[in-house]
């Protein structure tokens, strides 16, 4: 989600990182379940011949996996922004600093 007082390049580059984290994450899952199990991954968890715990495991496998990476790439790439904008966004974040300041 968007802060409030951030720019649109910011967002627009956290999305960025947080759509190539996924996309990596993806790939490294799949290599993953290969070399566990033996097998591909469900191209379809929803498939009534792929076997339901296989389904589930799948899903939570790689939605837990999706959504850990994307999390840490946005809060990383919004620790390398230049430190003024940081702060300005932290300033607009906390109500009481802007009455005490103006």
């Amino acid at each position: 989600m968007a802060e409030k007082g951030e720019s649109r390049s910011n967002r627009v580059l956290k999305e960025a990182t947080g759509l190539i984290a996924v996309l990596a994450v993806q790939k490294l899952v799949r290599v993953g379940w290969r070399r566990v199990t033996g097998n591909e991954p469900p191209a379809a968890p929803d498939d009534k011949q792929i076997p339901l715990v296989q389904a589930v495991v799948w899903t939570l496998l790689l939605g837990a996996a999706i959504t850990t990476a994307r999390m840490i790439a946005m809060r990383y790439a919004a620790f390398l922004l230049p430190r003024r904008v940081r702060e300005a966004a932290e300033q607009a974040k906390s109500p009481g600093t802007a009455a005490t300041s103006a």
